[in-house]
């Protein structure tokens, strides 16, 4: 089990996007009408206005005349929330300098490939990469499966083998064949927390509607889902304050969580926060660490 602690990215730290904006960038001169929208690049977010007229208070600061919709399309795979995601056509490519981190976590993938790039300065020498992982996860029995099976989407990559740099520069390039699409894009620090032993549990909590009415008709309205992974890990019982210390620091802090680096576990890869934890000290050398992960939507 380990966990990715991210960094607070700011925007000094995203060099570069390919992702471009729909919306103009708010002036307080301008008159809007009702249901306009602009950008208030000071917080990055995407405001909507409610009645027509001009104010001079900024967007953030005024609940009256605005409403606050959504982070822009660039900083949207930068937020704490997988639905809200960052798109573009074809490729989209972002170039971070979040400083000291070995890890990198993409949640909400959508697309065929992502290629990622460490280099030592903006212009300088590689020294990760680049790592290209393939996004299709379609599992082939036969042939059959081989010719006419759908393209299963893998929307996890959580890589902690990058190489901290001061000055390291991660490019990642995601592309497919229409729109692309990443939730979440975290750089961080992992922590090995312990091995997670077999019997852990992974399900989701569906936010969707089914209604049923008299007449015994039922309706859906499909919504957002999130994640939950239960486990327990085998850890050093000289390892027991560290990984009571380290979860302590997680409290209340969106992680990757990644229950196995083994390939067909993807499932065990969460994003999200941890609702509880115990530590059952069995025996003189080894302990026991039970988790339960909740995802994020």
């Amino acid at each position: 089990m380990k966990a990715v602690k991210p960094t607070a990215l700011t925007s000094a730290m995203l060099i570069s996007t390919a992702a471009t904006e729909v919306y103009s960038a708010w002036n307080a001169a301008s008159a809007y009408i009702a249901g306009g929208r602009v950008i208030y690049t000071a917080t990055e977010r995407v405001y909507e206005r409610l009645v027509d007229g001009t104010t001079a208070t900024a967007p953030n600061l005024d609940a009256t005349n605005w409403l606050d919709i959504g982070p822009t399309n660039k900083w949207a795979m930068f937020d704490s929330e997988i639905s809200t995601v960052t798109t573009a056509p074809t490729t989209l490519t972002t170039v971070l300098k979040p400083g000291y981190v070995n890890s990198l976590a993409l949640f909400g993938l959508v697309g065929q490939t992502v290629t990622v790039t460490v280099q030592n300065g903006l212009a300088g020498p590689v020294v990760y990469g680049p790592e290209v992982i393939d996004l299709d996860g379609t599992v082939i029995a036969d042939w059959y499966m081989y010719f006419f099976e759908p393209f299963v989407q893998m929307a996890e990559v959580v890589l902690t083998d990058l190489p901290p740099y001061e000055d390291a520069h991660i490019t990642i390039t995601l592309d497919g064949t229409g729109t692309v699409e990443c939730g979440i894009c975290l750089a961080g620090t992992f922590y090995r927390l312990g091995d997670t032993e077999l019997g852990a549990s992974v399900s989701i909590v569906d936010y969707s509607r089914k209604e049923t009415s008299a007449l015994g008709v039922t309706t859906f309205v499909r919504r957002a889902y999130s994640k939950r992974m239960s486990a327990r890990m085998m850890i050093d019982t000289v390892q027991i304050n560290k990984v009571q210390r380290v979860l302590a620091d997680l409290r209340a802090t969106p992680c990757a969580w990644i229950g196995t680096d083994e390939s067909g576990f993807e499932p065990l890869t969460v994003y999200g926060f941890y609702r509880d934890f115990s530590i059952d000290v069995a025996y003189p050398t080894k302990s026991y660490c039970s988790i339960e992960v909740e995802g994020l939507t």
